[in-house]
């Protein structure tokens, strides 16, 4: 008997993936000679997957207020929940399994590590761990391999004491902390907006002008390369 797949057996899926992911491609024909690059049904399949869950989680998502006194769609609560969503999905991405700190530890290699003797060792050891494990690792990865113009984009979005963020890899950083914020804290998103949202960080002063489609539009790029870069390993 053959495998099942979830997306991929049903064509559905795959007129939500074009709907989701228009804006990399000229044509639908174009789409699909994509589609078919992708190398087996497991791919994809994971293609399917993360295409259709932006398509209804962010992009034509929005989450609506049954208020009296409110309008449905406020931007920074709709804004809030769809960058949960599109890290989460970012996340959703890497290829190694999640392994918890005491896991971790417990399986490296040629190492005494028992007992931990100080704070500093046991800092240094968890700053190995999120960098191979941790949640913004993923979240770097994604963004580093987006093109020169879009990372210059997203890095002007967002000005450190009147300068652009200096790498890829610090915007990365400064979404994932509002994102925590609202995740952890139930402190919304004001800074993805089509406004000025002005803040401090330490002794730093931030300007954001960060539109949601502007972080869209680059994770519909960074899906495609992230395909991509998969077909190039395995070729159909």
């Amino acid at each position: 008997m053959s495998k099942k797949y979830k997306y991929c057996d049903n064509e559905i899926y795959k007129g939500d993936a074009h709907q989701a992911l228009s804006s990399q491609f000229p044509n639908y024909q174009d789409f699909e000679s994509f589609y078919s690059s992708l190398a087996d049904c497991e791919t994809k399949d994971e293609f399917l997957r993360v295409s259709s869950s932006y398509l209804f989680f962010v992009k034509n998502g929005d989450w609506h207020v049954n208020v009296s006194r409110s309008i449905p769609v406020i931007e920074y609560f709709t804004n809030s929940f769809k960058t949960v969503a599109l890290l989460a999905i970012i996340e959703s991405l890497s290829d190694k399994k999640n392994v918890d700190f005491f896991e971790w530890l417990s399986e490296i290699e040629g190492k005494s590590l028992f007992p931990i003797t100080d704070k500093p060792q046991l800092r240094k050891l968890y700053d190995e761990y999120k960098s191979e494990y941790g949640s913004i690792r993923k979240c770097k990865s994604f963004f580093v391999n987006l093109s020169l113009p879009t990372k210059d984009k997203l890095q002007n979005s967002i000005l450190i004491d009147g300068k652009p963020a200096d790498r890829i890899e610090k915007f990365a950083e400064m979404i994932y902390k509002v994102r925590s914020k609202f995740a952890h804290e139930s402190d919304a998103i004001l800074e993805i907006s089509n406004c000025y949202c002005f803040s401090t960080e330490k002794t730093k002063e931030i300007v954001w002008k960060l539109p949601m489609e502007l972080l869209q539009s680059s994770f519909e790029e960074g899906i495609v390369a992230h395909f991509k870069n998969i077909a190039k390993i395995n070729p159909a």
